[in-house]
């Protein structure tokens, strides 16, 4: 069995083949084996997103970073107090990238997807940077010294609430891997820097698979209202929201295929829509393959974002 992603509103009672248990609540903290985000759910509550495989997980911790296993999926986090210069906190991000990588080479893995959630994302310095500029400056000058070419792996970045800094990833034993680009979209680490001055390096998509696995699986970046590199549809959330769908699709038939298990992040100036927001997430993806979810996108004009996990 290759890794199968799903949501539940119970914690599994069998968690030896688990590799991570994501739960959505207003703070961020791992304990138990089980991750909290500091994302909080629109209309449901209790809902956990579980990350099972076909062989035994261990667990063990790296430099603060805490690691579950197994022959080939690895999920490793670290959890960073969001105190500290702008300097002194890209320095210390960029260490924790250069040991995600250390970690992943060790065990002879490939990292496919890397999840950042950030307070006050958008947070603007003096000298016009924000938080996601920081992430970016920090990712940039750690795979300068990894990638030659643009086979980066896929990327979130949130913005949430509270004083901790999330970052966690998924690396596995890859017997394929591909990057994958949106036909729709200019290809991220291309933008002109009047969009960002730093280039947020990622891949739309990523596309892998394991020894052990009957299909390749296709992990999905954050994708929002982006056309080319431009935002679409400023200020109306429905048409966003249509964008972000269509490019969410690029990547494989919806109507075809019922593994696609997505998060959507929306604004919280947008929290009084989420009614119909969940509505038209209803009709594309159903009740089970989506978990909705309060977050800042890194843009201050877009309003919603998806992810997501599928089978090829």
């Amino acid at each position: 069995m290759s890794i199968n992603v799903f949501l539940t509103d119970k914690l599994p009672k069998e968690k030896d083949k688990i590799i991570s248990i994501i739960s959505f609540i207003d703070k961020v903290e791992y304990r138990d084996n089980v991750l909290s985000t500091g994302l909080c759910t629109y209309g449901r509550k209790n809902v956990y997103e579980v990350w099972e495989t076909s062989d035994v997980v261990s667990h063990e911790e790296y430099n603060d970073i805490y690691i579950s296993k197994n022959k080939n999926y690895l999920f490793g986090l670290v959890i960073i107090d969001n105190i500290g210069s702008y300097e002194e906190l890209k320095l210390y991000i960029k260490k924790k990238y250069s040991d995600f990588y250390k970690i992943s080479d060790e065990n002879k893995m490939n990292i496919v997807k890397i999840w950042h959630y950030i307070p006050q994302l958008l947070k603007i310095y003096n000298d016009k940077k924000t938080n996601y500029s920081l992430l970016c400056e920090a990712r940039e000058i750690a795979y300068k010294n990894y990638y030659k070419d643009f086979r980066y792996p896929a990327a979130t970045v949130i913005g949430i609430e509270g004083n901790k800094i999330l970052i966690y990833f998924l690396a596995t034993r890859c017997e394929t891997y591909k990057a994958i680009e949106n036909s729709r979209q200019v290809s991220s680490y291309n933008y002109p820097q009047n969009i960002f001055l730093e280039k947020p390096m990622f891949s739309r998509a990523v596309s892998f698979k394991t020894a052990c696995d009957y299909v390749e699986k296709i992990i999905i970046s954050g994708t929002a209202s982006i056309r080319g590199y431009e935002s679409m549809h400023t200020e109306n959330l429905i048409k966003q929201l249509d964008e972000s769908l269509r490019n969410y699709k690029t990547f494989f038939e919806i109507e075809n295929n019922i593994s696609n298990t997505c998060r959507v992040y929306l604004s919280k100036i947008q929290k009084n829509n989420y009614k119909i927001i969940i509505s038209k997430l209803e009709e594309n993806f159903g009740s089970d393959k989506y978990v909705l979810l309060q977050g800042d996108i890194c843009r201050k004009e877009l309003l919603i974002e998806i992810e997501g996990i599928l089978n090829a």
